[in-house]
């Protein structure tokens, strides 16, 4: 996605950077692992065919994909004291965070989010989490988003639980066949139900979510605000 293609948005432990061509042997070299491939259902590319989707992606308005970069794991120094030339010099590549804009009535408030920590030294730190942080409270504060899905294999426990558990996730259907769960987080309030031409009832949003699960929702909300204007801050990644 072109609206992201300077951005950088920095947190305290991550900084989400804009996917470049500078960033595809690594990444490439990430996706050739079984375990990876597994977690996020991906099919092994060439390298070549990596720099076609990258290119891909950039152009397409409905994805919209941020590579996640730390300093080093014994680094002693603070992101938010380096500037952007600095923190694309002294960063490491970690993982990845995307958002599709994939609905089928092109809900623009609507979008499908994953995570993946692709080193393993830098999981279970909180990166993943404030990565997903970071990005929820920019779709939401930036972009106005108020729904999200995550679609999840049912062998990634520690993603599913973060999901959950971290931010208010609740499970909306799980597919035996493709062997993943779907987990949703929306602040729409219910709707009447609909019905499509064939009589049958149409989901809408936030409708499976409990009253509790709407309280946890909402909470979550406000803490990504506070987090939004407190902790993060923007730059040009050139």
């Amino acid at each position: 996605m072109r609206l992201n293609e300077n951005l950088m948005l920095i947190g305290d432990k991550v900084a989400l950077v804009p996917y470049k061509a500078e960033h595809v042997p690594k990444y490439h070299e990430w996706m050739k692992s079984p375990f990876l491939q597994e977690m996020t259902a991906s099919d092994p590319l060439t390298l070549e065919e990596e720099y076609e989707m990258q290119t891909s992606w950039h152009q397409d308005e409905e994805k919209l994909t941020f590579i996640i970069v730390s300093l080093p794991c014994d680094s002693t120094e603070s992101l938010k004291g380096l500037t952007g030339p600095q923190i694309k010099e002294k960063t490491v590549m970690v993982g990845d965070v995307n958002i599709f804009l994939n609905d089928p009535d092109n809900d623009k408030t609507f979008g499908e989010i994953e995570v993946m920590v692709a080193e393993p030294d830098f999981r279970r730190t909180g990166r993943g989490k404030e990565a997903l942080k970071i990005l929820m409270g920019y779709c939401i504060q930036i972009l106005g988003f108020k729904t999200f899905q995550a679609k999840i294999s049912l062998s990634n426990e520690p993603s599913i639980n973060l999901f959950k558990s971290q931010f208010g996730f609740y499970q909306v259907s799980i597919s035996e066949v493709f062997e993943e769960v779907v987990l949703e987080w929306s602040i729409l309030e219910p709707a009447p139900t609909k019905m499509d031409e064939y009589g049958n009832e149409i989901e809408c949003y936030g409708s499976k979510a409990t009253k509790e699960q709407r309280e946890k929702v909402l909470q979550v909300k406000n803490e990504l605000i506070r987090f939004w204007n407190e902790n993060v801050k923007s730059s040009d990644y050139m």
